[in-house]
């Protein structure tokens, strides 16, 4: 989730966004609408769900701590790959969308307070 500092803070926020619920004894329980994002997620490009890039990437910063690598190399590559995983995900967003729309019958079912665009009637 983050670091030890900002731990707390991205517990927050995912409550917030209503991806989770806390349950009893402090347990966080996924709701409907953060279960689609991750299926979502997956089917558009799975290195979103599960830690590898973030790893990577935490290794990489490492390597420039140690004075093995050289940070503007390791920004520039960082900013490589999350360039290309977000016009990936731009150009699939239709899957997502998909599947939103399977998922949820009204918009007050995914809990959030969601609209639609008015131009392209899609969820935002």
């Amino acid at each position: 989730i983050g670091t030890d500092a900002s731990m707390a803070t991205h517990i927050q926020n995912i409550q917030d966004r209503n991806y989770v619920a806390l349950a009893e004894g402090r347990r966080m329980e996924p709701t409907k609408l953060g279960i689609a994002l991750v299926h979502g997620y997956q089917l558009v490009d799975n290195e979103l769900v599960v830690p590898k890039v973030r790893s990577d990437i935490e290794g990489a910063c490492t390597m420039v701590a140690k004075g093995k690598a050289r940070k503007e190399d390791v920004v520039r590559h960082a900013l490589r790959i999350f360039r290309a995983k977000f016009e990936y995900v731009v150009k699939m967003i239709d899957l997502i969308d998909q599947l939103f729309e399977a998922t949820f019958t009204t918009l007050s079912a995914t809990g959030r307070p969601l609209s639609r665009c008015g131009q392209c009637m899609k969820y935002m």
